[in-house]
């Protein structure tokens, strides 16, 4: 990830004696970089399933992290806002994949597998909310109570939406699972 410093040089700032400065937070913005990154990456990665894609999404959210590295880090953990971001912009590049669906298209455009389309859908038919908690929590890995500080929320308010959304995606993917099943 050479291009890091490169992209810290474009932004140095210029001090008054006409030298070159370093802003402080670039630095740390650079040594978390590389754990944002992977962060990021596995994250979209599992939902396109493109490397291309997902490696766009990544740098995308670490963009957006650095023009507000400061907002950010004065909150706390950077980490679930970049996943967060990341997924959105997953989930962005599938709707507009399905927009450009409708009208006729190049050849070249890779298609997602059924089951991520399945998976695309189910979650873009979520309230923004339970998504965001799934996404979260199923996908990025996180604890409940990580979940909850990342959205500014209860830990009740997490197990809520999760199981609300669980349910939710139950039913739209197919794996709805009665109650004599799962007391069985």
């Amino acid at each position: 990830m050479t291009g890091v410093g490169e992209a810290l040089a474009v932004t140095e700032a210029v001090d008054t004696t006409g030298t070159t400065a370093e802003r402080p937070f670039d630095r740390a913005f650079e040594d978390d970089f590389a754990p944002l990154y992977r962060a990021a990456y596995r994250v979209a990665y599992r939902l396109t399933g493109s490397r291309e894609d997902s490696a766009d999404c990544a740098q995308e959210a670490c963009a957006r992290a650095y023009t507000d590295w400061k907002r950010l880090v004065r909150r706390g953990d950077v980490t679930p806002w970049v996943i967060r971001v990341s997924s959105n912009l997953a989930i962005d590049r599938w709707r507009k994949l399905q927009r450009a669906r409708r009208i006729p298209a190049a050849d070249d455009v890779a298609a997602p597998s059924a089951d991520r389309l399945d998976l695309f859908r189910a979650l873009d038919a979520l309230p923004r909310r339970q998504r965001e908690v799934i996404v979260l929590r199923y996908i990025a890995d996180m604890s409940e109570l990580a979940v909850a500080d990342a959205l500014g929320c209860s830990l009740g308010t997490v197990k809520t939406h999760a199981s609300r959304a669980l349910v939710s995606l139950r039913r739209t993917l197919g794996n709805d699972e009665t109650d004599e099943e799962v007391s069985a």
